[in-house]
C-alpha cells in the first residue's frame, strides 16, 4: 500500500542529494530506477508506434523525463522535472530526432 508524504518526510533514513542516494536502506537510488528504466525508454523510442501512453509515479516520471530531453542520468543532481499528479505531459520527436515537450503536466483535461 502507498504511503503518503508525510509518511516519507517522517521516516526518511538519508535525504536524497546525488543520483547514488537512497532515502531508504532497501530502496532504489534514481541511478537504480535510471538502469532499470533505460530499456523501456530504449524500446518505445525504437517502436514504430505512433502514440504511446505512460502512467507511472512522479519520480519515475522525472528520471523518463531526463532521460528523453538526452541527458545523462547525472543531470539529476541539479535537476527534477516533476509533474502535477494526475498531470498529462505530451512529448514528440520530429525527423530529425530532436525531441519536444509540448505539453507538461497539462491539468485541463480537469475542467
Amino acid at each position: 500500500m502507498g504511503k503518503s508524504v508525510q509518511w516519507l518526510r517522517d521516516h526518511i533514513e538519508i535525504q536524497e542529494k546525488t543520483v547514488d542516494d537512497k532515502m531508504f536502506s532497501d530502496a532504489e537510488s534514481r541511478r537504480d530506477e535510471w538502469n532499470r528504466l533505460f530499456p523501456f525508454f530504449n524500446e518505445i523510442m525504437t517502436s514504430k508506434n505512433e502514440n504511446i501512453i505512460i502512467v507511472s509515479h512522479g519520480d519515475l516520471l522525472s528520471v523518463f523525463n531526463v532521460m528523453f530531453l538526452g541527458l545523462k542520468v547525472d543531470a539529476l543532481n541539479f535537476l527534477d522535472i516533476f509533474g502535477y499528479a494526475g498531470g498529462v505531459s505530451f512529448m514528440s520527436e520530429n525527423g530529425d530526432g530532436k525531441r519536444f515537450m509540448n505539453r507538461k503536466s497539462d491539468l485541463l483535461y480537469i475542467n
